[in-house]
Formats: structure tokens, sequence, C-alpha cells
């Protein structure tokens, strides 16, 4: 028997459902090599458990940023990057348990938009020019809910919100195409193609899945890295659930990766897809399927 394609409302929950579980399964082992998890787990971490610094079921700045955002473009009717700014700032400056260099020099003590860049690019030249990091890249999927049918605010929006913690445009151009292809998949369109450098490389990681292992302990934080691994796990599997084992389980920063593969995977399989025993546990579910509808009415 065929199986039932997700409608729109259960491929929006999944996007940010497979987000926020993904981010959860994979907090537990950020930082691990492969073979240490197998050590730990008896084989690849399949369920939510806690660890030193995470609940199970709790998630990491990735999906706190990223309903940030989210509450945002429902309050505001659209993206307004001073109300966004003010909410990234005011959770940055709360002293989290888990904030990246990168944003943590941006918004720590800017008091506009306009200030969180030029600390970006502070950073970004104190930084020898690496400031291309992932942490733009995990928040931004409610974009794509919100401008899920015009292209034009996605691209301007996403690069708005990578800029303001992310000087380099690699970010920003990776976060674009994150979006484009996370629209895409909730629209029931398919996956898009583009001829760009950053497509080009999360494409090749559909075809050859061998090199994300290694990219994954070598290029730790990178944003291609996160897209990579992304896009190889959502579509080289066949289900949501072997797409998001198979990236949380490369270690390194092993729970945005597997955030950015469950936000692509939720978005092409749908919520309903997610395992009841990753969302029983998960922080706040019930808000973020919640916010997911809402962003496609605001």
């Amino acid at each position: 028997m065929r199986a039932r394609r997700p409608g729109l409302a259960d491929r929006a929950r999944g996007a940010l459902l497979g987000l926020a579980a993904g981010d959860a399964l994979g907090a537990a082992i950020e930082w691990l090599h492969p073979d240490q998890v197998t050590r730990r787990y008896g084989g690849p971490l399949r369920d939510m458990v806690a660890s030193s610094t995470w609940q199970r079921g709790e998630w990491t700045d990735d999906t706190t940023m990223a309903l940030a955002l989210a509450d945002s473009m429902v309050e505001q009717g659209g993206y307004d990057e001073r109300d966004v700014f003010a909410r990234y700032a005011l959770w940055a400056r709360s002293r989290p348990k888990d904030i990246g260099t990168t944003i943590n020099r941006a918004l720590s003590r800017a008091r506009d938009p306009a200030e969180a860049r030029v600390a970006a690019e502070h950073w970004h030249a104190e930084s020898g020019g690496h400031s291309a990091g992932n942490g733009s890249l995990m928040r931004t999927a409610p974009i794509a809910l919100r401008y899920l049918h015009d292209p034009a605010l996605l691209d301007r929006y996403s690069r708005l919100d990578s800029s303001l913690t992310h000087h380099d445009p690699l970010a920003a151009e990776a976060c674009v195409w994150f979006n484009m292809t996370l629209a895409a998949l909730v629209a029931g369109r398919g996956r898009p193609h583009s001829v760009s450098y950053v497509a080009h490389a999360a494409e090749l990681a559909i075809a050859d899945r061998g090199p994300l292992e290694d990219e994954a302990q070598t290029s730790m934080g990178f944003v291609l890295t996160a897209l990579r691994i992304g896009f190889g796990a959502a579509f080289g599997h066949d289900d949501f659930e072997q797409a998001v084992v198979f990236a949380a389980n490369l270690g390194g920063d092993a729970d945005t990766n597997a955030a950015v593969a469950g936000a692509l995977a939720g978005a092409r399989f749908g919520a309903s897809t997610i395992p009841e025993r990753w969302l029983e546990p998960l922080l706040e579910r019930a808000r973020i399927g919640g916010v997911a509808t809402r962003l496609l009415r605001a």
C-alpha cells in the first residue's frame, strides 16, 4: 500500500519539531567521536538520553534561537530585525548554558542590529576570517515557513538574520539555500536545484556521504559541515529516524548537525513520522508544533 503523503501543516510542523528533536538527540553526544558514542551506548544513540548538561528531551541554543525568531515573526507579522535582535540579545545576556562564541561576541554588548553587525565584523577580523560558523544556520528555519511562497523575501531575511551574528557571507548563503530547500519541501514542490557553490556542496553530500564522518570531526562548527551533513542525512535516507540518527552519530557538533538534518527530514517526511518516543520527552513539544502552524498564517 502506498504511503500517504504528509499535508502542508504536517510538513511545517515537521520542520520545527524535527529541528528540535534532532537538537535534543544530538545534545547528549556533542563533541564526541563515533567510537566514543559506540563505547558509551553500545552502538549508535537512537533514543533521547540525559547528559551532564542536558535533561532527556531538552534542546540547546539551536532551538532556543529558532523559537525566538519564530515567536517574533508571529507576533510582528513578519521579520522585524529590531524585535528579533532584542529577543536574541536578551537571551544571550541571560547566561544561557550553551552559546557559541561568534554569537556571543556579536550580541553580548550590542544595543541594536547595527552594533551587532559591527561586533560580528570585528570578531571576523579577530578570528582570522573564521566566522562562517553554523550558528545562524541552526536558527533560521522559521523564515522558510513564514515566507514559504515568497522567495525574494526568504532570501532577503535569511541573509539579514545571519548577518546579525555572522559576518562571513558564506554563512548567509548557506542559510538561504537551507531555507529555499525547506520552503520547497514544506510547500510540496520537491527539492530545488541551483548551480551555486553552496548548493553544489550540499548536493555532493547526497551523492556521497562517505566524507561526512571525517568532516564532522575535522570541521566542527563550520556552516558547510552542518549543511552537508543535513542534506546527506535527510535526502540519503528513506525515513526521518534513519536520517537524524545518522547525522547525530557522526559526533562533533552533533546537536546542530542533527537539528539541520531534522528540519530537512521533518519537512520532507512530516511531523507524523517523527518517533513518538522522541516526541514524548521533547521539551515544549506543543509550543513548537503550534508556532510552526501559526507561521504559515502570519
